[in-house]
């Protein structure tokens, strides 16, 4: 019997429908992986079509090409060794399930179909997907030949082999329970969970746990980049065995796939196993959906070491939001081939990080990519680089990037109105130096002006004024900028990055067709808390390179940050002195708020003694937390229709103000006058206003 297996996994940037590209990059990592000694190959969730087709699944003549390409897939593999792909089955009914195949050369040994679908925070999966119901196998004619589908187990040379497809893992009942009855050896997982701050610490959880409790050697891997636009895809790769981590890869990769292999003992978990309460009646459980093969792996290389168990490696929140954004920039740029970004550069805080995540998203594909296939990304995208910036590219390849390449990437502009001040002119002008981006600026005031004046011959009796009309000609300010960015964003074929963040997004405090204005807005999903904690972060600690192999130095100081992280919030659109938190309540407690309002789905009055309960109650009083409350959720209901129109946004934090992907709420609706008047009666009772 064999003792010893080299099981390999593979993160892959798809693009929807591109099966053509998909399917190459699939093959390009499974040979990778054979390369280095593999003998199973995992690839991620759907990783033929991609995960994020939407409503492009119910597209049946897409879905009815994928067995004949399946079976083309096996005619590229070796011998005793075996690929794991995901792809949507289609059944002649008509229905629809998420499955992977088990291949090797020349033949399909059989389909596992997912038993679990997704449905809560950004995903929808039962909109497309019919769930398998557990320890159902069937036969069917797959690419002309008859495959068992189902809830399987295989057999290869004595060792057992099952899978949990993504959300299977993550329920209470999940299939590895069955499969640990029925003596798998290996568990596969592959996975298209999206990236929010927290989950890779969860993952490494239940991967560990399952791998101890089922007494399996278990392989994960996740889809990788940011695949359709929205969601962003860690790639994270996971492998354990004896209840310990053996191999953990490095996440957010600029790479368009990475290939982790692990040689682990097949025997420290048949130990586990033999000594399991959980076997101890399990009847003829072991042979329920056992798929025998005659088939084998190749032989035990021995020259091979065991993977070692690896210590806990704690998550940076602000340097995986900051790269995170960065990957979603730079996939944006490459899969819609335009050259770069324009952005309307405030001095701010927001603008400030939309900026220099867009270097980060260059110096990071430099680092990892190497030049040439950089350079080849680059010329995708219509960016031509220069011979001699070229030649000179490895000698300096910071000053590359700031001289040669973000002219060309990136074009900011400084749009001041009669209350900006100095201190944003001069922090905007000096991160954009920083930086390299092209940076311009001009004054708005002339154009406010003018539409003020147009505004008031219409009504010359009624004239606008601050006492009156605060918000009209504070909109009219954020407003006026728009067109102009978008008039650069047009001529230099620029995609136009928006500026709100998830905190002012949540309560509407954004102007339409103002700092919201534009393509894409990259920290749409990062709370203004965060943002300034980010900002903080990269003036301390400069950006971070993980995957370098062009840079001398790993860290690329910022020190322009620092005139960012010196200012408050404040969107200068008032003659007197104006800060955000004053217009709104302290951020960090306004998030705290968003965040248990959508994650926990409290009512106002289980929101209120949340936070009695917790710190803010240390620093705020009760009335000061009551009335911020009443201000959130004032603004939160009326605001939805801003929700309703904010531009494409990533998944960073664990919600977000999307509602076409996450949290839907009424356009129109009573603004949970129950629940306030829940609230208002708890707070008499406690003696507040």
């Amino acid at each position: 019997m064999r003792n010893t297996i080299n099981v390999a996994t593979a993160s892959i940037n798809t693009i929807p429908l591109d099966i053509k590209h998909n399917v190459s990059l699939i093959l390009k990592a499974y040979k990778d992986a054979i390369a280095k000694g593999a003998d199973i190959v995992l690839t991620p969730e759907l990783a033929i079509t991609g995960y994020g087709l939407e409503d492009m699944f119910y597209v049946s003549s897409s879905m009815s090409k994928i067995p004949k390409i399946i079976k083309d897939i096996t005619k590229e593999l070796d011998e005793h060794k075996y690929l794991a792909v995901g792809f949507p089955l289609l059944l002649e009914g008509g229905q629809l399930y998420n499955a992977v195949a088990l291949l090797t050369k020349d033949n399909i040994l059989g389909i596992v179909v997912k038993q679990n679908l997704a449905r809560t925070g950004i995903h929808y999966e039962p909109r497309w997907f019919t769930p398998w119901q557990h320890g159902s196998v069937i036969t069917l004619n797959f690419a002309g030949s008859d495959v068992k589908v189902g809830d399987l187990v295989f057999v290869i040379d004595g060792v057992r082999i099952g899978f949990e497809i993504c959300e299977d893992s993550w329920v209470a009942n999940r299939p590895g329970r069955s499969l640990c009855r029925r003596l798998c050896d290996i568990i596969l997982n592959p996975s298209a969970s999206h990236f929010a701050l927290g989950k890779e610490e969860e993952r490494e959880m239940f991967i560990t746990e399952g791998s101890r409790t089922f007494g399996v050697i278990y392989v994960y891997t996740n889809l990788l980049g940011c695949e359709a636009g929205r969601a962003i895809y860690d790639g994270q790769m996971l492998i354990a065995s004896g209840g310990k981590i053996v191999a953990r890869s490095n996440t957010l990769s600029f790479k368009e796939y990475n290939v982790m292999t692990a040689n682990c003992d097949l025997r420290v978990n048949r130990n586990v196993r033999a000594q399991s309460s959980m076997l101890l009646n399990m009847h003829d459980a072991f042979e329920e959906g056992v798929c025998f093969t005659k088939l084998s792996f190749a032989r035990e290389n021995l020259a091979i070491p065991l993977a070692q168990s690896l210590s806990a490696s704690p998550e940076n929140p602000y340097k995986q939001s900051t790269k995170a954004v960065a990957l979603g920039l730079w996939d944006w740029m490459r899969k819609t081939h335009t050259s770069g970004f324009a952005l309307s550069l405030s001095g701010g805080a927001d603008s400030a990080l939309c900026l220099t995540c867009v270097f980060y998203a260059q110096l990071e594909a430099l680092a990892s990519l190497g030049l040439d296939d950089y350079l080849k990304v680059l010329q995708s995208s219509n960016i031509i680089i220069s011979k001699d910036a070229r030649d000179n590219a490895l000698k300096d390849p910071l000053n590359f990037i700031r001289n040669d390449v973000m002219p060309k990437v990136m074009i900011t502009l400084y749009q001041g109105s009669e209350y900006s001040g100095s201190v944003t002119f001069n922090a905007a002008k000096d991160l954009a130096a920083a930086t390299g981006a092209s940076h311009h600026s001009w004054s708005i005031a002339s154009l406010v002006k003018e539409y003020i004046r147009l505004a008031d011959s219409l009504t010359p009796d009624n004239p606008l004024s601050w006492e009156k009309d605060d918000l009209a000609l504070q909109n009219i300010q954020a407003r006026v900028r728009a067109p102009g960015i978008w008039l650069l964003a047009n001529k230099f074929n620029k995609l136009l990055l928006a500026t709100s963040n998830l905190s002012e997004a949540s309560v509407g405090y954004c102007t339409m067709d103002g700092d919201t204005s534009g393509v894409l807005s990259p920290i749409g999903g990062i709370g203004k808390s965060l943002v300034l904690k980010i900002n903080e972060y990269i003036m301390q600690n400069g950006l971070i390179l993980e995957e370098n192999q062009v840079f001398t130095q790993n860290v690329i100081p910022l020190p322009a940050m620092a005139g960012i992280v010196a200012q408050a919030p404040t969107a200068e659109l008032r003659p007197v002195e104006q800060t955000d938190e004053k217009d709104l309540m302290p951020y960090p407690l306004l998030d705290e708020i968003r965040s248990i309002t959508q994650n926990m789905h409290y009512t106002p009055k289980e929101v209120f003694i949340e936070l009695l309960r917790g710190r803010f109650a240390l620093n705020f009083s009760k009335q000061f937390i009551l009335d911020a409350l009443r201000r959130y959720y004032r603004l939160y209901c009326r605001n939805q229709w801003k929700r309703e129109r904010i531009a494409c946004s990533f998944h960073i934090e664990r919600d977000s103000a999307d509602p076409k992907t996450f949290r839907r709420f009424p356009v129109l609706s009573s603004a949970l006058a129950e629940e306030m008047q829940e609230l208002n009666e708890y707070a008499k009772e406690l003696g507040l206003e």
